[in-house]
């Protein structure tokens, strides 16, 4: 929730003046909802279950809403958070819908059976600014372990496998 504003205009020396200066005021006139940001996930269930980054969902006190490919947008709850593989679990809620939808969900793979020098593909809304990009690579290394710093945290991230493919946060 953003506060909205009215502009309205006075003359600091009265309505009787001579002069003719208005100068310009403002007043809050209540709150709108504004969208801050964006990330990517995929439906893996038909009734609408959705994996996503738990950095994509981390702030508490925000309303999330699902955004599918065909411009239909759907309120969600989060379900589930992994803090060490920055995954996130969220529901379409659909209470609200006279009609329930089914979705197709993604079809998810196994990592087990990755190689080095295999293709991968990122995919998402880069930098929750670009939506629908898409960048290739090649596996590089399984299994790895790195430290991610972003402002003041920092964690330990193992059995990474590590791209060549452009990641940026909303892939």
């Amino acid at each position: 929730d953003v506060p909205t504003y009215e502009t309205y205009y006075i003359d600091p020396f009265g309505s009787d003046s001579p002069f003719n200066i208005q100068i310009p005021q403002r007043k809050q006139t209540g709150t709108e909802k504004q969208e801050i940001g964006g990330g990517s996930g995929f439906i893996i269930t038909s009734d609408g279950m959705v994996l996503t980054n738990r950095h994509v969902v981390s702030d508490k006190e925000a309303e999330y809403t699902v955004l599918t490919n065909d411009g239909k947008k759907y309120p969600t709850k989060i379900l589930a958070i992994d803090q060490v593989y920055d995954l996130a679990v969220i529901q379409i809620d659909q209470t609200k819908e006279v009609k329930k939808t089914t979705f197709a969900p993604a079809r998810l793979g196994n990592s087990d059976g990755l190689e080095i020098g295999q293709s991968v593909v990122a995919i998402g809304n880069a930098l929750a600014e670009f939506q629908n990009t898409v960048s290739v690579g090649v596996i590089s290394g399984l299994g790895r372990t790195i430290t991610a710093t972003g402002g003041d945290t920092s964690e330990v991230l193992e059995g990474i496998i590590q791209t060549d493919a452009a990641i940026n946060p909303g892939n």
